[in-house]
């Protein structure tokens, strides 16, 4: 065989590199053995700590070193391991790769972010005279409930003009996925796949969740008895679903995660990225706007947040059956991504896993010593304050002091986990069903909320509001046949409607109410079908529910 010069000088080029890539990986390996050691013993931690049946975590370094940690198992109860293969289901961190065909579209003048969503897609019913653009969907601010069916009953609604507050919806991006149909004229799967996932080589990454591929997924888990997650809770396995909206229709590996979140930080970095030219990725990766907290910006499907003075972009995924997360360090480019195969109903993210592996990328590419790994225990503050003896209408329970603290009633007690502010949840079997929200005046804690239960802290002189007897008939168990919702519970306390134990419902019409601690709030609830004075139909934002009296009347 002749061998040309020029041939004989490439192969031979060639022959050196690969000479050399063992010695390098090796050393990389050297320079982060650190930060891989403790970014195992926190997931592992993170394991143990909450009981998740398996995780997957994919770790970037900015120079190029990647990695994939795979832990516990793809099925629990069969002990099957989780293989490179192995399938999660990303959830709402879709949203970003349906922005990022959006801004592709907008970009081939196909369609403008600027354009009104009535016009584009005129099927999709929005009050008369709306002005809900394309781009205010893909912020979260076009006034849209969080999970309304598109096609909901009378149609849409939104709450308030769009841009002049921030409410996370599932329902803007589902519209966004029908108009990527509308525009691209190919089902969404089939867009994300020629647009995003062929082009930077994510060969096992799915646009759609069907069960044809059910057997290449990890075996998703569920809290057993539908109730809010706390560490301990027994898991059962979670129902299948397919899914094809745009708000949570990628399932992925953590080899083609590293994919995705590298082409993130290109975009991020100036590089280019998501099939975006480097200055419209830029663009779409640096554009946000307020949120709901001052700890949070968003933008395109992609939160913007910071800690420790470092600034990341950021999301969360949800489903039945898995959660998710991923950090990627704005100024390093160092990213992670975990998901687990634990349901997102909950509640739990592994964002404290994903943002710890980012941070110790960071400092180990940097030469800097490692960040402490987050307490996974969420610390209450004034712990003591809430030490007492409880007392009210439905009996009593006192919380011991310690850390955590204890509730203890009727003979049994439980650990009390804060979930913010003065929210608890346990696994007490007494106040298993509804959070624990204690009730402060002027800062002192005086008592406590559990769904239709009011409690006095002993020694407290505050007034307890009395019940209202017509508002009691409205409240009950409703529960829905679509695996997405979780049973309602409707719950009078203190003269007015609760759903659950903080969420409460204030009359703005006939038969209309809305939902939420906020006055701007677009979320709606509606009662029905009554009999005997009892509605045996809530519709809650499109969503029906049916009365199911399976617990004793509140």
């Amino acid at each position: 065989m002749l061998i040309s010069r020029r041939g004989f000088a490439s192969a031979a080029l060639g022959a050196a590199v690969a000479a050399q890539l063992p010695a390098r990986a090796l050393a990389q390996d050297a320079r982060y053995a650190a930060a891989l050691a403790a970014i195992r013993a926190y997931a592992e931690a993170n394991l143990r700590h909450f009981g998740l049946p398996g995780l997957t975590l994919a770790l970037s370094a900015p120079d190029g070193f990647n990695t994939v940690m795979n832990l516990g198992f793809a099925n629990a109860d069969a002990r099957t391991p989780i293989i490179s293969e192995t399938l999660f289901q990303i959830g709402s961190i879709s949203k970003l790769i349906a922005a990022a065909v959006v801004h592709q579209l907008a970009g081939e003048g196909r369609l403008k972010l600027t354009d009104r969503i009535s016009e584009l897609l005129p099927e999709v019913r929005l009050p008369n005279g709306n002005s809900v653009q394309v781009q205010h969907l893909l912020d979260h601010v076009a006034g849209l409930p969080a999970d309304a069916p598109v096609f909901a009953d009378g149609g849409l609604w939104t709450a308030y003009q769009p841009g002049e507050h921030w409410n996370y919806s599932n329902t803007g991006y589902d519209i966004l996925g029908l108009l990527i149909e509308r525009v691209s004229g190919a089902p969404l799967a089939k867009v994300e796949r020629d647009r995003i996932f062929e082009p930077l080589g994510m060969r096992r990454t799915r646009g759609a969740i069907v069960a044809s591929d059910r057997t290449l997924y990890a075996q998703g888990y569920e809290v057993a008895d539908h109730e809010a997650f706390v560490p301990g809770a027994r898991l059962a396995p979670a129902p299948w679903l397919d899914v094809s909206f745009a708000g949570g229709n990628v399932a992925s590996t953590g080899e083609d995660m590293i994919l995705l979140m590298r082409s993130i930080a290109d975009a991020a970095q100036g590089r280019g990225g998501l099939g975006l030219p480097p200055e419209t990725a830029k663009a779409f990766a640096s554009h946000a706007v307020a949120s709901d907290g001052p700890d949070m910006r968003y933008g395109n499907g992609l939160m913007h947040v910071a800690n420790a003075g470092r600034s990341y972009l950021h999301h969360t995924g949800g489903m039945l059956s898995f959660s998710s997360a991923f950090h990627i360090d704005k100024s390093s480019g160092a990213a992670a991504f975990a998901s687990t195969s634990l349901g997102g109903y909950a509640e739990f993210r592994p964002k404290l896993l994903s943002r710890f592996a980012a941070d110790a990328l960071t400092s180990a590419a940097a030469g800097a010593p490692l960040p402490p790994p987050p307490s996974l225990f969420v610390p209450s503050a004034h712990t003591p304050a809430y030490v007492g003896r409880y007392k009210g209408p439905a009996g009593e329970f006192e919380v011991s002091r310690g850390t955590p603290l204890t509730i203890v009633s009727n003979g049994k007690s439980a650990t009390l986990h804060p979930i913010g502010g003065d929210l608890f949840r346990t696994l007490h079997p007494d106040f298993r069903t509804f959070t624990l929200l204690f009730q402060r005046r002027t800062g002192t804690v005086v008592g406590a909320a559990w769904g239709p239960a009011l409690y006095l802290r002993a020694g407290a002189t505050v007034q307890v509001p009395q019940s209202d007897a017509q508002l009691a008939k409205l409240a009950g168990r409703f529960g829905s046949d679509n695996p997405w919702f979780g049973p309602v519970r409707v719950v009078e306390r203190g003269g007015r409607l609760w759903i659950g134990t903080e969420q409460p419902m204030t009359r703005i019409g006939d038969n209309l109410w809305r939902v939420g601690q906020d006055s701007w709030s677009p979320e709606r609830a509606s009662f029905h079908d009554f009999i005997d004075g009892r509605p045996q139909t809530l519709i809650l934002s499109g969503q029906k529910y049916l009365r199911q009296d399976i617990e004793a009347a509140a």
